[in-house]
């Protein structure tokens, strides 16, 4: 037998999900959506290139260990808008950053269990402020991490 592990359901199901922010609908995209550089877009979720996967744990749930448990979490990068590309200043968007993060919060509270997962846990925003995309470009943002719990029958 071979235990099956199964990331792609799970953030399928993420880049499902609809988040209404400040402005509108933003943006989820999928493992195989990661953009090269965000340009002028706005408003867009995306899983971050370097790190998305982390903190893998198996846990043994019996002493056979034919049946496990698998703990990992995923790392969001959400792009707001260029840093200094708003109107009223640097920081003139500021507000509509904050008000996105409470509206990504609560899609991701209301989706208890996501399709693929047994269970996850309420997502980490961390570090609110300034953010890269892969090409280097500077945006309004934040990180935000699920911890996901998946069971595997090996």
């Amino acid at each position: 037998m071979s235990a099956t592990v199964d990331f792609l359901t799970v953030t399928n199901s993420i880049a499902a999900l609809t988040f209404t922010g400040s402005s509108g609908t933003i943006s989820v995209k999928d493992t195989d959506e990661i953009p090269d550089t965000i340009g002028l877009d706005t408003h867009i979720l995306a899983p971050m290139p370097a790190g998305f996967i982390t903190g893998i744990e198996l846990i043994r749930d019996e002493l056979t260990a034919q049946l496990l448990t698998l703990k990992y979490t995923l790392t969001y990068r959400y792009y707001h808008c260029k840093i200094g590309g708003g109107m009223g200043g640097l920081f003139g968007t500021y507000a509509g950053l904050i008000t996105n993060a409470a509206a990504i919060l609560l899609a991701f509270s209301k989706h208890a269990t996501l399709v693929g997962a047994l269970d996850n846990d309420i997502p980490q925003i961390i570090d609110i402020g300034a953010v890269s995309d892969p090409s280097g470009n500077g945006y309004h943002g934040f990180d935000i991490t699920l911890r996901i719990t998946q069971f595997l029958e090996v």
